[in-house]
């Protein structure tokens, strides 16, 4: 007889709208794939907390609850697998990296992909299964309209927690302040002249009352992967497992659809603008794209001795 199982899902990082909708997903397509026979629970962070931790406040180990087998499933942010020894996947904060979603789906959804996929449990004992958005091409939020490369410099920059984020607001000639909360969307301040975030992510990231301009410069990905418990994967039978890959395959080519959506809609509809606080959004020249471009390539010399190597040129090259 074939096994059943019920396995959480925690909903690890904010805001929850961009992720409750890839897990949803996901647990209607793997239960339709196994004939009902896996049940995913779909956790909130905060309603775990209380009913596990002992209460909101409680401090959240996201990889020894998996890697304790408490909880089974989530999807996290790249940088953050970067910072639990999966150096690796900071290759996707490159700046420049990828030419299109089309370009980035190739690698993604290929080869490159599930390298790094398959080499995430020797580095940090749990899964990745497929690469989502949550977020797509990353912009800029400013205090004042910018329209030229030069303009950023002298700037402070508010980034999230990267070594490649730090160093691409150096070569900017700007100073990186960087943001160690990787759970929550915390709205980096008014010590930014600009602060990195996504379309996708402004309304939770960005007060518009402080940055209410948009430089959409498009200079890297913000992306999370869907990952599984060692403990739960090596029970599954290879066909579970065949089903398991297929279901996040399938979702997360769904939810970066849905983030590049998010981003177009913004981007060309004034009342969502309107409504998100957005005074302009700044479409540079590309010119001044190209200054962005040649600024932050020696990043790529420095970056090609930390990755594996031939990482940055085969994704590239795609």
């Amino acid at each position: 007889m074939e096994k059943t199982y019920k396995l959480k899902w925690l909903l690890f990082h904010s805001p929850v709208e961009l992720f409750v909708r890839t897990a949803t997903t996901f647990a209607d397509e793997i239960s339709k794939l196994t004939n009902g026979r896996v049940e995913i629970e779909i956790w909130r962070l905060e309603d775990y907390q209380k009913e596990f931790l002992g209460g909101t406040d409680a401090p959240v180990e996201f990889f020894e609850l998996l890697r304790n087998n408490n909880i089974q499933m989530s999807q996290i942010q790249t940088n953050h697998l970067g910072m639990n020894d999966a150096t690796d996947f900071f290759a996707f904060d490159m700046p420049f990296l990828f030419d299109s979603h089309d370009h980035a789906s190739r690698v993604l959804d290929g080869e490159i992909g599930d390298f790094l996929l398959d080499s995430l449990p020797e580095a940090t004992k749990v899964r990745g299964l497929a690469f989502t958005y949550s977020g797509g091409y990353r912009c800029l939020a400013s205090k004042n309209p910018i329209r030229d490369a030069d303009s950023m410099s002298g700037s402070k920059i508010g980034v999230r927690i990267s070594p490649v984020h730090a160093d691409l607001a150096t070569a900017l000639g700007a100073e990186a302040n960087v943001s160690y909360d990787l759970i929550h969307e915390t709205r980096l301040g008014d010590e930014n002249d600009l602060v990195q975030t996504t379309l996708p992510r402004f309304e939770s990231q960005i007060d518009s009352s402080i940055h209410p301009y948009v430089i959409n410069t498009r200079h890297n990905m913000f992306l999370t992967s869907i990952v599984i418990g060692e403990e739960v994967w090596k029970d599954l039978s290879d066909a579970d497992k065949d089903a398991f890959k297929k279901a996040a395959k399938h979702c997360a080519k769904l939810e970066r659809q849905w983030s590049v959506d998010d981003a177009v809609n913004i981007e060309n509809s004034a009342d969502e603008q309107q409504r998100l606080g957005i005074k302009e959004m700044i479409e540079l020249t590309p010119e001044e794209t190209q200054k962005l471009k040649d600024r932050t390539a020696p990043l790529y010399e420095k970056y090609s001795a930390v990755f594996t190597e031939g990482l940055l040129d085969s994704i590239r090259k795609a």
